[in-house]
Order: structure tokens, then sequence, then C-alpha cells
């Protein structure tokens, strides 16, 4: 009797691995990372098989590569980014408000995009990690209204920071063009585009909110995000108010401005005088190519997934993971960016912190004096 105990045993361990391996072979990236069924004991397990297997436990039986995540490494990259947001654009915030040679036009749209990327650090990241802290948890799963919330201030924030790109490129290119009318360009003037460029995209956003969009928790990324393949229409209509025209004013003034700076000879002397001296023109560059190199890659990938993973057993989620958190923290390059084109920015930066160093440690050394001073032994 315990002999054929043990047979049986030993014919289900054998059948179990076998099953494993073939899960782990065939498994595709998404089943892969589907939560784990745990068991009481192997006893257990095998005595009392269980009908659905996950990927995860078989891979595990096997001693796949197909690891689970470290979510730990995960919350503390996600924690670095969103360290890096709220100290970057905090600074850039201060410096450009409070200095007078900085607080112009330009100086206010790049004011509002430290602002979206602040919302984004302050709303939108926070609810990433602890989602990666609690793997259950899922942002209140799909479809929750907190799932929606952070959907919808992410695409929001984004919206309003592609609408800025776009008039800062208008600004620049009526800087170069017409430099004789560009002092009309006054500072209320500045603040009501970029108010309207923010009541815009959170106008077009709201369906996010009131219509019934699906919205699902994408655990590659750690965020709640809108299902665009079921809300196709709504999709387009972003494509259509936001994208297209942001990328064709963005791609005609960029361009102008590019020929313009590598052929000074064909322009007037004050147009030539205005690239010359005016170190926004660079600065807008860079900040439009850094930008765009940051979401390159999660382009890439997804533009990769729809044509080759079909037919493949690729898992990419950890590449995934990599480039959508690559470009959510692509906007601290902004503070490298001021630093190293903007002789102002940087004096400004450095005498702050100067001044900043030098009160404390002057009212630290009053607190000394005053502390010797009220001692008794003297």
């Amino acid at each position: 009797m315990q002999f054929e105990l043990v047979r049986h045993l030993v014919r289900e361990v054998m059948l179990a691995k076998f099953t494993a391996w073939e899960l782990c072979g065939r498994v595709s990236s998404r089943a892969a990372r589907q939560p784990l069924t745990p068991f009481p004991s192997h006893l257990e397990a095998l005595t009392h098989p269980q009908p659905q297997v996950t990927a995860q436990f078989a891979c595990y039986m096997v001693g796949s590569r197909s690891d689970p995540p470290d979510y730990v490494a995960h919350s503390a990259l996600i924690l670095a980014v969103d360290l890096l947001l709220i100290v970057t654009s905090l600074l850039n915030i201060f410096v450009i408000a409070y200095t007078p040679d900085l607080y112009d036009v330009i100086g206010c749209y790049l004011i509002s995009l430290s602002v979206a990327d602040l919302l984004s650090a302050v709303i939108v990241i926070p609810l990433s990690v602890y989602s990666t802290l609690d793997v259950q948890w899922r942002i209140a799963g799909d479809n929750s209204y907190l799932c929606k919330g952070a959907a919808y201030a992410q695409i929001a924030l984004f919206c309003s920071t592609v609408y800025t790109f776009a008039w800062i490129c208008i600004d620049r290119y009526s800087a170069m063009m017409k430099p004789s009318r560009y002092s009309e360009q006054s500072l209320t003037r500045c603040k009501c585009w970029i108010v309207f460029s923010w009541l815009t995209s959170i106008l077009l956003c709201c369906p996010i909110l009131v219509a019934r969009m699906q919205v699902i928790f994408y655990q590659d990324a750690q965020l709640c995000v809108l299902d665009w393949t079921a809300t196709s229409a709504y999709s387009m209509t972003l494509l259509a108010l936001v994208f297209l025209p942001t990328l064709v004013t963005v791609v005609n003034t960029g361009y102008k401005i590019v020929a313009a700076m590598r052929n000074p000879d064909a322009l007037d002397d004050i147009q030539r005088m205005v690239i010359e001296t005016d170190p926004n023109f660079v600065l807008t560059i860079f900040l439009l190519v850094s930008f765009v190199l940051s979401w390159l890659p999660l382009l890439c990938l997804k533009i990769y997934e729809y044509l080759v993973i079909p037919q493949t057993d690729s898992d990419l989620s950890m590449v995934t993971f990599i480039f959508v958190w690559l470009a959510i923290a692509g906007p601290c390059c902004k503070f490298l960016i001021y630093m190293f084109i903007n002789s102002s920015f940087r004096k400004s930066l450095v005498s702050s912190l100067a001044c900043t160093i030098c009160c404390s440690s002057e009212r630290q050394s009053r607190y000394d004096y005053h502390d010797i001073g009220n001692n008794s032994y003297l």
C-alpha cells in the first residue's frame, strides 16, 4: 500500500513538472504575470490538484527564469523618479518666478511645464509607488474611481504639456520672424494662452470621468491607463484636437527656426541679432529634443509589440517598465538644460543657494551667541 502511494506521488510530481515546462514554454507575457495561486502545502498540491494552475506557479515548480518582478526595486525606482521630479520642478518654478530676467513670456511657458510635472509627481506617481508595494491593490482595480482619476490626471497633464510646447514654438517663431512686433506680446496675453491650454486639456479629458470609458491597471508600468482599443472614437478625437495640430505646429515652426539658425546670412540684421543674443532659441530646441527622446523608446516598443509580439512569446514587461518610467522621468532634464544653456538661470540658482546657506549659518551663529549669553556660569 505504501509502495503504491509513493509511486502515485512520483507519477503526479513528474506529470506536474512536465505540465509546468509546457506552460512556461507556451505562456504569453500577460499570462505569466497573473497572480500566484497559493497552495497550502506541497502534499496537498499533489494529492488535490487544482484545475487552474497559473503559469507563474508552474515556472516556480521547474525553476524557470520567468521570476516575478522585484517590486521593491520597482518601488524604489518610481520613488526616485518622483523625488527628482518634485525637486527639479520646484527649483525651476522658484528660480524663474523670482528672477526678473527670466520671468518673461517664455518664462511663463516654462513655469507651466514645470507645474504640470509637479502635479504629475504629486498626484499620479505616489499611487504607482504604493501599487508596487501592495501588489493586490492595483490602484483600487480596473474602472474604479481612483483609477479613472489617475488616468484622467495623467492624460490631462500630458495634453497640457503638449499644448505648451506648441505655444513655445509659436512664441519663438514670432520672435524670429517679426522681432519688431514681438514686444507686443505681453505677459497677460501669455497667461491667457496658458489658462486656455489648461482649460482645454481639462475639458477634453472629462469624458474619462463622466462617460463609461474603460480604464485598466497596466501592471507592466504600474499605472492606470485608458483602454484605447475600447475607446477608439475618443482616441481619434484626442488625436485630431490635441496631437495632430500640435505636431504640425511644432514641426513647421521648429523646422523654420532650425533652418534660420543654420543659415543666419539670409536673415535681416535685426533677426540675426535676436537669434545670436537670445538663448531661448537653443533652449527651445533642447527641450523639444529631450521630450521626443524620452518618449521615443516607448513609442518604438509599442510599434514593435503591435507588429511582432503576436507571432512570438517574448516577455517585454521589464523593458516596458523601464521605457515608461524613462519617459515619465524625462522632464527632470529640464533643470539641467536650464543650467547649462541659460546663464541667468545658473547665476540666480547659485546666488539663491549661497544666500540660503549664508542665512542659515548666520542664524545658527546668532542662536549660539544667545545660548552662551544665557548660560549661568557666565
